[in-house]
């Protein structure tokens, strides 16, 4: 056996993502601070609740996207596929809420949080295009 199948799956991807540019490590940071911010809110407000089980429930899910593709990158297709309808849930909810404020740290955070998915699912799209191009020049 190589060493490559020796070495477990998640040591793997701690290895890809310790390589990836500082940039790239402090973006992800910065999601999961804005993310678990929401455990502010799940007591008074529902659609923090949702905001959390979206992103523990990505997860699992990319675990075997990892699993077939090998590549970090591609993990971000479970954020596609949950963070894309959680987006526009969170847009819904927000004009549809008379009381909704931008000035409150809700209304500040709720902000954050919708800029930080919509940039991430487009860097995620980004990322697939690209190892879907990589994988048909092979």
């Amino acid at each position: 056996m190589s060493k490559d199948k020796q070495t477990p799956m998640f040591e793997e991807a701690r290895t890809q993502i310790l390589s990836l540019p500082r940039t790239t490590q402090n973006w992800m940071l910065w999601m999961n601070v804005v993310f678990l911010a929401g455990l502010l809110f799940v007591f008074s407000h529902e659609s923090a609740c949702w905001v959390l089980v979206a992103y523990v429930v990505c997860f699992p899910v990319a675990v075997p996207i990892y699993r077939y593709t090998r590549d970090v990158a591609m993990m971000g297709i479970s954020h596609i596929l949950f963070w894309t309808p959680l987006l526009i849930y969170l847009l819904l909810e927000a004009t549809g809420d008379s009381t909704f404020s931008l000035l409150s740290l809700y209304g500040v955070w709720m902000v954050l949080l919708m800029l930080t998915i919509t940039i991430s699912v487009a860097f995620d799209a980004m990322a697939v295009v690209d190892y879907l191009s990589r994988r048909h020049q092979n």
